[in-house]
């Protein structure tokens, strides 16, 4: 349903008042303070009325203005926050006694609130204008909040010891958190004698709220004793990440859950898509600058200026989805699926460890001591290196020391997103099909779009992007990848957009072009090979483009770069280097031997991309360079000696990194 629609089926659609407590520019070192700020929010009874499976936009922005308010309640504010907004909406038998125990004022629930999350319950009557009425329950599961109850999110296959990760079928940290959740749902239902055999229910949530939430949703459209038909319930979750393995995630049983998603936030990219984990339902995308470019441009400013009003900061923004892609390219890298993630160990100065331990420990510094001693970015150097150096770096410069990526997932960004898509008729359930076309030049080349006026909208110049062009109304998404040589503009489609190119040496140069999905994954890709550019003469692609021949790639998101480990002198198979824990490790130390030599591929490309493959290893042993399957170093001569080797993917392919210690 479009905004508009929604509209004209909600005549008698009023608008709310609640409270909410913005901590982003305190989280940020931008404040010292946190900031209340008042708001509105629309509601209408009649929505309850209408087919569970036919998306609302407003009753989602009534949701996110809901779930916004569910944070920072704490027993020094009397919990007022999320206590007025079920007031608001007119409930009864209104109940937040989760809230007591599990928030940060609390010590004990600090530490020990894990496999756990807060929500707020109420009831009340609602009519569908014609004199029908039926019973709302409606149910609230808060995101993250400061205390321990994060780490469940690092919970995936935990329970699991003997190996067997075949039975692995839902992420464990929001399963158990969803039982727990449905089993006080039925309580609070038992304690108020509320009879659901009519009544709809209304479940929301934000951020780990949202993947309780989704996974809660699932098993109440599969439940039998809780009286509520999958018809009068209603579904809708924020930035929610995956939470399942089975093969009906959207099948016509979940059509009643929507997940709104930011193209830009990383929460939804874990785990990786590449395991073949889901949410159960239908993902909904947000307009960004590099998915939706004309949606974005209508509410920019405004949403800018709303922002900085609520939050007293200007919002630091990725401009594009560009990194978020790369980070799960990276995780996809160090664990391709779960048995590796538990098992493979992995070479790092914090010592050998498999990414699971590596994840819970990252987990535990970034959500839980970073916020009780103050953690510095200097203070995660040893995370950092060895394999997990890619992962980290994100973190390091886009949370830690930038604030792009907890600014794409903020619950106020959200919100205001989803209100100015309902001000200016913006229509979500066509953001999967986006409006712009990546262009992509891999080598020393410098990029500039210029849009019909002539104005300079992107440029890429020397490997930096210029910044400058943010302060337009109209640039474009830039992307650079120093490893892989690639420069990418994000091009919306028509408008008479004029890409030119000029290389910094002669030479000939691979040139993509394609659709990529909100989500990363390439939708379709053609790639011209090999044109020639010559040294400081500017190109007009998009003329230049006609003449040169293009192959239409159909291996999409299924082209990997393998790699494997052998060793010279000292390094044996096994000992050193390239081994598992086969039961899979959830306790420091693993048991020996310690690995010293690693590597990483690059998993779920589509051809015509560049892989990066990396080795690694620690003092005392030297890089003897990546060689092909059946060749051996003295013999055969390396593909490469470049310990981060980058190269053009048309098909898979293995390679193998030899180490040499004496």
């Amino acid at each position: 349903m479009t905004p508009r629609e929604a509209q004209q089926h909600s005549p008698d659609m009023t608008m709310l008042s609640t409270t909410f407590l913005s901590h982003f520019a305190q989280m940020c070192g931008k404040a010292k303070e946190r900031f209340e700020n008042d708001i509105e929010f629309p509601f209408d009874g009649a929505w309850f009325f209408a087919p569970s499976n036919e998306y609302n936009p407003y009753m989602a922005w009534s949701a996110m203005a809901i779930c916004l308010s569910g944070y920072k309640n704490v027993p020094s504010n009397q919990y007022r926050y999320i206590r007025r907004s079920f007031e608001a909406l007119g409930c009864d038998d209104i109940d937040i006694t989760s809230y007591y125990h599990l928030n940060d004022e609390n010590r004990i629930g600090f530490v020990r609130n894990v496999d756990q999350v807060s929500y707020a319950f109420g009831h009340r009557m609602v009519d569908d204008g014609n004199g029908n009425r039926r019973m709302l329950l409606v149910m609230m599961l808060r995101g993250t909040s400061d205390t321990t109850e994060w780490l469940s999110n690092s919970e995936v296959a935990d329970s699991i010891s003997d190996g067997d990760y075949s039975r692995f079928s839902e992420h464990e940290g929001f399963r158990f958190s969803a039982e727990k959740a449905m089993r006080d749902l039925k309580t609070y239902i038992a304690r108020h004698d509320l009879d659901m055999s009519q009544a709809k229910l209304w479940v929301i949530g934000h951020s780990r709220g949202a993947a309780v939430a989704n996974a809660l949703a699932a098993i109440i459209d599969e439940d039998t004793t809780l009286g509520v038909s999958k018809d009068r319930f209603y579904a809708y979750t924020f930035s929610a990440s995956r939470v399942t393995m089975r093969d009906d995630w959207n099948s016509e049983r979940f059509d009643n859950i929507f997940n709104v998603i930011n193209p830009e936030d990383y929460i939804p990219r874990l785990p990786p898509y590449g395991w073949g984990i889901r949410r159960f339902g239908r993902d909904l995308y947000l307009p960004s600058i590099a998915t939706r470019y004309a949606d974005y441009r209508m509410y920019r400013q405004e949403f800018l200026d709303t922002f900085k009003a609520w939050t007293r900061m200007d919002f630091p923004a990725f401009h594009g989805n560009a990194a978020t892609n790369a980070l799960e390219h990276v995780l996809e890298s160090l664990c391709p699926d779960v048995p590796t993630m538990y098992q493979q160990k992995r070479f790092s100065h914090a010592g050998t460890l498999t990414f699971a331990q590596y994840f819970t420990l990252f987990t535990d510094l970034a959500a839980v001591q970073g916020h009780e001693l103050d953690f510095k970015a200097a203070d995660f150097v040893k995370y950092g290196s060895g394999v997990f150096g890619d992962y980290l770096s994100f973190f390091v410069h886009n949370q830690i020391m930038g604030h792009c990526a907890p600014g794409a997932h903020q619950e106020e960004g959200y919100l205001i997103k989803l209100a100015l898509c309902c001000k200016y008729g913006i229509d979500i359930e066509r953001g999967a099909d986006t409006d712009t076309t990546r262009i992509s030049v891999f080598g020393p080349v410098d990029l500039q779009v210029n849009d019909a006026e002539g104005n300079i909208v992107a440029s890429i110049e020397r490997d930096r992007i210029d910044e400058k062009l943010y302060e337009r109304d109209d640039f474009l998404a830039m992307y650079v990848n120093e490893h892989t040589g690639e420069h990418s503009v994000w091009v919306p489609d028509g408008g008479g957009y004029v890409v030119s190119m000029r290389a910094r040496e002669d030479g000939a140069f691979d040139i993509r072009e394609g659709k990529v999905h909100p989500m990363g994954q390439t939708v379709s890709q053609h790639v011209y090979t090999q044109v020639t550019l010559p040294r400081h003469e500017i190109v007009d692609w998009t003329r230049r483009r006609t003449q040169e021949h293009s192959t239409d790639m159909d291996a999409l998101n299924t082209v990997n770069a393998t790699v494997s480990v052998q060793g010279i002198g000292e390094l044996k198979d096994g000992e050193a280097f390239a081994s598992t824990y086969e039961q899979g490790a959830h306790t420091f130390p693993i048991p020996g031997p310690q690995v010293v030599c690693d590597v990483l591929g690059f998993h779920d490309a589509s051809a015509g991309d560049y892989a990066i493959v990396e080795a690694h290893h620690g003092t005392h042993v030297s890089f003897r360079g990546w060689f092909e399957p059946n060749q051996v170093p003295g013999v055969d001569q390396p593909v490469s000696t470049e310990e981060k080797y980058s190269f053009p993917l048309t098909d898979s392919r293995h390679l193998v990194a030899w180490f040499e210690k004496r």
